[in-house]
Formats: structure tokens, sequence, C-alpha cells
């Protein structure tokens, strides 16, 4: 399900608004947008972008909690699906570097798209910074890369599995659940950190 729009004697109860409906793992999450209360353009524009953006969070859990599944019936090995993007070979994630200050380390988190894989024998791994490209052009430049690198001279197939950037609101949960101390300005500027705010 998604994103339905109540207009005036549409809904029994007299609601007027929006209606998110995600069946995640056989529960229904749902969440209601009123435009009664609501007096211009502007503010049911932007209760339009709020729905969109649950709807894209809740969908991108959706498609986690099946994948999960699917692999757990399939019994391949076992890999975290919160950091696929729909091509093999290219992962989503925070990658941690640490840099010594005074007297004591620092731990820094980047989101990257990481390309890794092998070509008659020969591994190669290259990550693309999100933050210093932005979302697109690092797709743009990972894509093309594991293209060069598989030797395939039409990728725009590829180009057109980008994984949404909401799904950086689930890889943040859950390498905060393994314990990385992950700052919400390190998500993706293209991101509003208040979905993922304690």
């Amino acid at each position: 399900m998604t994103i339905r729009e109540y207009k005036p004697g549409e809904h029994k109860a007299g609601f007027i608004g929006l209606r998110v409906v995600v069946n995640v793992g056989g529960k229904y999450l749902q969440k209601y947008y009123n435009f009664r209360k609501v007096e211009t353009d502007e503010e049911i524009e932007q209760l339009r972008k709020e729905a969109e953006q649950q709807n894209n969070v809740w969908n991108m859990e959706r498609i986690l909690v099946q994948s999960k599944k699917d692999m757990d019936c399939r019994e391949k090995r076992r890999v975290s699906s919160a950091y696929t993007t729909g091509v093999s070979g290219i992962k989503m994630k925070f990658i941690s570097t640490s840099k010594a200050k005074s007297d004591n380390k620092k731990r820094y988190y980047t989101p990257y798209f990481l390309v890794s894989g092998s070509t008659n024998g020969k591994r190669f791994i290259k990550p693309f910074n999100i933050i210093r490209f932005g979302y697109d052009m690092a797709w743009l430049k990972a894509v093309s890369f594991y293209a060069e690198k598989k030797s395939l001279a039409n990728y725009s197939h590829l180009l057109e599995r980008k994984p949404p950037v909401e799904q950086f609101y689930v890889i943040y949960k859950y390498q905060r659940s393994l314990g990385h101390d992950i700052p919400l300005r390190r998500l993706p500027e293209e991101l509003d950190p208040a979905p993922v705010a304690d």
C-alpha cells in the first residue's frame, strides 16, 4: 500500500487529507496528515512531502524485512540486507576512520557507496564518498567504476537501480544498534535528520 488522498466526501468519518499505510512484515503501519488544520497551499505541500518521506522510510523497512525473509528461505550466506543497493557488488554504509588528536583517537563516520568484487582473479574495492560528491554523483561514479571493472559497455539499467537516499535512515539505525556512535550530521545532505532524531 501507499499514500491515499481523501477529498471532501470520500472518507466516511469526514477526514480530509493524506493517509500513509505500509505493511511491514505483516504489521500495518499508518499515519494521517490532516488538511483541515492547514490554511495555505504551502502547508499542504509540506504535509505531502512529509507523507512521501514517511512512505519511503516504511517502504524501505518493508523491503529490508522481505529481503531478509527471502535470504533466510534460500539459506544464502549471512549478509546484512541493510547495506544492499540492488546492484551486486555495490553496498551503501557508513565507513569509519579514526584520526589521532592530542592524546586520543577520534572516530569519524562517512556515508559511502562501496564497490567491491573481482575480475580475472584480481580483487577490487573502492569507496565513493556521498558527502563529497553528493548522492546522485556518488552513485554514478560507483556504477561507472563497477561497469569499468566488469567490462560492461551498457550499464544504464544499473544506474536506474539507484536505491532511495532514505535507505540511509535504516542503515543509520542499524549501525547505531551495532554500537557505532554516528552523529546525525553525518547523514547524506539530501536527508532531514528529524526521522531518526533521538
